[in-house]
């Protein structure tokens, strides 16, 4: 075993159908959704797992940089992957030319069925907020959260069933005065992260016993940068 995945719970079924197309058996470990709302878990949680890895020259993360969550992460002695994503919308859309294009015409809040599965969703939060201060005041609240935002991009990864979950969708597109549009997804990067090859356009490649910095990343994300989290417009 050469190579090891590391990756983020969130894209399970998109990974999953992108390795069994692309025939690839490396062994894969699962990084629990939600820890994308603080950066400084997210880093402590991948680097635990890091530190645990003997064995393989080469680890392939499969995460975006989610806030800088990244920055900070030490290398042992293997080669790390990363894609070179804000988050994985960009990922499931195929590029971040895909992604611009998606929310050109006004803020796109994302969903798949792995977000709205996850430990942390929007409508999860919603259903709180609703709980604690009663429907008038969620409304008020949710009205000025969600200001900047005029569509709720459901993205078809092929990974899931998509007519099962569009009565979901629509409610919450409904409930949250949102216009719900269904993007077409593509498992070409995904594919390109599992197998290679990785171009410096598109990838990083840490070497081994390195500590990533902004200077690795390029180009900085400090903002919020969790499909399903206020703060992620398209």
């Amino acid at each position: 075993m050469d190579t090891v995945i590391l990756a983020c719970n969130t894209i399970k079924d998109e990974i999953e159908l992108a390795a069994e197309k692309t025939q690839c058996i490396h062994p894969i470990i699962w990084i629990e959704s939600g820890l994308h709302l603080v950066p400084a878990s997210l880093r402590c949680r991948i680097q635990e797992e890091l530190d645990k890895i003997d064995g393989p020259r080469r680890v392939i993360l499969a995460f975006g940089f989610c806030g800088n969550s990244i920055v900070g992460i030490k290398t042992g002695n293997f080669e790390l992957v990363i894609p070179k994503v804000d988050d994985c919308i960009t990922l499931l859309l195929g590029s971040k030319d895909e992604r611009a294009r998606s929310g050109k015409n006004g803020g796109t809040y994302y969903l798949t069925r792995g977000w709205l599965e996850g430990e942390v969703n929007i409508w999860e939060e919603y259903r709180s907020v609703l709980a604690r201060f009663g429907p008038e005041r969620t409304a008020r609240i949710y009205k000025v959260m969600l200001a900047h935002y005029k569509y709720l991009g459901l993205i078809d990864t092929g990974a899931y069933d998509l007519p099962g979950l569009m009565p979901y969708a629509r409610e919450i597109s409904s409930t949250l005065n949102l216009e719900l549009t269904v993007l077409p997804g593509t498992d070409l990067y995904l594919k390109r992260l599992l197998t290679g090859p990785w171009d410096d356009d598109s990838f990083l490649r840490i070497p081994p016993f390195t500590t990533i910095d902004l200077a690795n990343l390029g180009v900085c994300s400090d903002k919020p940068s969790v499909p399903g989290q206020l703060g992620l417009k398209g």
